[in-house]
């Protein structure tokens, strides 16, 4: 299965937003457990406070009554206690027993609900837990009604300091009064992280943009890169390290693309001279072997007393000029291919021009159809003439040995185009030798320097022309479109 693909911008963005996203639930869950333990902080104040409180009213009494049986004097002032103080508790004995439960009726909102519980005796374990302790002190905790009860056992010592009572005191940990402003704090909060969410989803984005630019831009140049035309360079000022490496290492490629483009060109031109050389080396031979072989049977047969010499001279003669005009032949076309003169563009009427064109070529079978209208345009006729003529003749040699040669000229207008079709009945052109047609040198006649496709191809290049064949046996055609203005 393939991994889906994405950008870099989209993963550095997506990273940045999860960190985001991961850091607010970090908080929110931070903040809830600070919050938690704020209320039990709380509530342990509370109860200390409360306790405090209780432990100072009840030996404020001890002293004022200096009774040692106060068991049923303190009935009275227990109650007066819990009423002042608006909390319900219970007394027990040093063994654990219950003394006192003393309930306040009129407690206050947050604790009016719950019923306070008194037990008959008091645990063993938390007795001994009271005594361990440091300060004769001990908070059990337990679940009642979905809150925390805390119940508080606590010695109550009379005048001279000796432990005579245990306070048990019950409380709730009920948070309905602060419920509100928890509930409204979460809904701030919340406001706070949805809109610092959003601005950190934007600057994320922004963020990506930049980091990614140069890795962006520097993808861009490199689908741009070509070695026909000279490569740009990035400047762009970066202050990572990484980015600067990475632009550097791109330029540095741009000037070795363009140093071997150069280098490649360079082989390519001398290795090109260097065929030409062998194939005008090759052409020049061809003449020049029959001409030696003529001047020196000339001078082995020549005598200046011969009747018939001026015959043999002017035979002679003919037979210099025609090798020499081979020459010549041979010296044009290399000269035609290497360098072409100036486009000489005028406004032509292509039916006209050509048809004057195939008038050389009246004695063959070249049938020319041609559209009502005319087709004009800016073009050099010279050139026009050179691309009809090359490729007539090629047509009149591939049918040269048939009896009824066929040759087709079709001219018509496509759009702000000419197309121009030369089809033939000849013999084709073979497949493997379809890739080569347009190739300098290649020619398949015996004679010929093989360069007349190739000055054809250059020319409608020149023009940002297109020419094209097909060819099977039986039937050959070349398609030259040419855009006019």
């Amino acid at each position: 299965m393939k991994k889906p693909f994405f950008y870099l911008r989209t993963r550095i963005f997506l990273v940045m937003i999860l960190l985001v996203f991961i850091s607010f639930l970090l908080i929110g869950l931070s903040t809830n457990f600070q919050i938690l333990e704020s209320s039990n902080y709380y509530h342990e104040l509370r109860l200390e406070r409360k306790e405090a409180q209780l432990q100072k009213a009840i030996s404020f009494e001890l002293e004022e009554s200096k009774m040692i049986d106060a068991q049923s004097v303190f009935k009275n002032e227990l109650n007066k206690i819990a009423m002042i103080q608006n909390i319900s508790f219970n007394i027990y004995d040093l063994d654990g027993s219950i003394l006192h439960v003393v309930s306040n009726i009129r407690e206050n909102e947050d604790e009016s609900n719950y019923q306070f519980p008194s037990i008959e005796r008091i645990d063993s374990s938390i007795l001994n837990k009271i005594i361990s302790s440091e300060k004769f002190k001990y908070v059990d905790i337990i679940k009642a009604d979905d809150l925390n009860l805390r119940q508080s056992y606590s010695y109550i010592f009379d005048n001279s300091n000796n432990p005579i009572w245990i306070l048990n005191l019950p409380y709730f940990d009920d948070d309905n009064l602060n419920s509100y402003e928890i509930r409204s704090f979460i809904f701030n909060i919340i406001q706070v992280y949805l809109l610092l969410f959003v601005l950190a989803i934007i600057i994320s984005y922004f963020i990506s943009s930049y980091i990614t630019s140069p890795v962006s831009q520097i993808a861009y140049m490199m689908k741009r890169l070509t070695i026909d035309k000279s490569n740009k360079k990035i400047d762009l000022d970066v202050n990572s390290r990484e980015m600067h490496s990475l632009l550097q290492s791109y330029n540095e490629m741009v000037d070795q693309i363009d140093n071997n483009v150069k280098e490649l060109a360079k082989n390519q031109r001398e290795l090109a001279w260097r065929e030409m050389a062998k194939q005008v080396a090759h052409e020049i031979k061809n003449p020049l072997t029959p001409m030696k072989l003529s001047v020196q049977n000339f001078k082995l047969k020549f005598d200046p007393n011969d009747p018939s010499i001026n015959a043999k001279l002017e035979d002679f003669s003919k037979t210099l000029v025609q090798q020499i005009d081979v020459l010549s032949s041979i010296a044009t076309a290399f000269s035609s291919f290497a360098e072409f003169p100036d486009q000489k563009n005028e406004l032509i009427d292509f039916a006209k021009e050509i048809q004057l064109c195939l008038e050389i070529f009246k004695d063959y079978n070249i049938k020319f159809v041609k559209p009502k209208d005319k087709i004009k345009g800016n073009f050099d006729k010279s050139n026009l003439v050179r691309i009809v003529t090359n490729l007539v003749k090629n047509s009149i040699q591939a049918t040269s040995e048939l009896d009824n040669p066929n040759i087709k000229i079709e001219l018509k207008k496509i759009k702000n185009n000419v197309e121009l079709k030369i089809t033939d009945n000849g013999s084709g052109i073979p497949n493997s030798l379809k890739e080569k047609i347009f190739e300098p040198n290649f020619t398949t006649k015996n004679k010929g320097t093989g360069l007349g496709l190739s000055i054809i191809k250059k020319l409608i290049d020149s023009y940002n022309g297109k020419i094209s064949f097909t060819s099977k046996s039986g039937k050959t055609e070349f398609k030259i479109t040419i855009p006019i203005t």
